[in-house]
């Protein structure tokens, strides 16, 4: 398929558009979002997707656009231009960004009290039964 070389400016077009943001709002899971994303994307665009996620990750975590080059093995000019989208786009990367970090707090929190006991170890538990 070829590069588009402007939007289509119809109003079916656009309420069409719209339906599909109202679709990723109804995935129900992450395996849902996988399936979606594979059947849409070519697997050079989904590679694509996910390089500019770890990209713009690397950069909310304070790293310099030459390290973030170097650990995702892309050019300093994608890089720059994820960092441009954090700084100057519309806030849609770096609000997920935000969201995943937050996700991320809960899900080790979670994951470390599981792998606490609540009542210490198997010698103490025989006590208070």
């Amino acid at each position: 398929m070829s590069k588009p070389k402007q939007e289509v400016n119809e109003k079916e077009y656009f309420k069409e558009i719209h339906f599909l943001y109202e679709i990723f709002h109804d995935l129900k899971n992450v395996e849902e979002i996988k399936l979606f994303l594979k059947d849409i994307l070519t697997s050079s665009e989904l590679r694509m997707l996910k390089r500019r996620w770890h990209i713009a990750n690397l950069l909310s975590e304070g790293l310099d656009i030459r390290q973030v080059s170097y650990k995702s093995k892309t050019s300093t000019t994608t890089v720059s231009k994820i960092n441009r989208l954090l700084e100057e786009g519309n806030g849609g990367l770096s609000l997920a960004i935000e969201r995943g970090k937050v996700r991320k707090k809960q899900e080790d929190r979670a994951y470390i009290k599981s792998k606490q006991s609540s009542m210490g170890s198997k010698f103490v538990k025989g006590w208070l039964g």
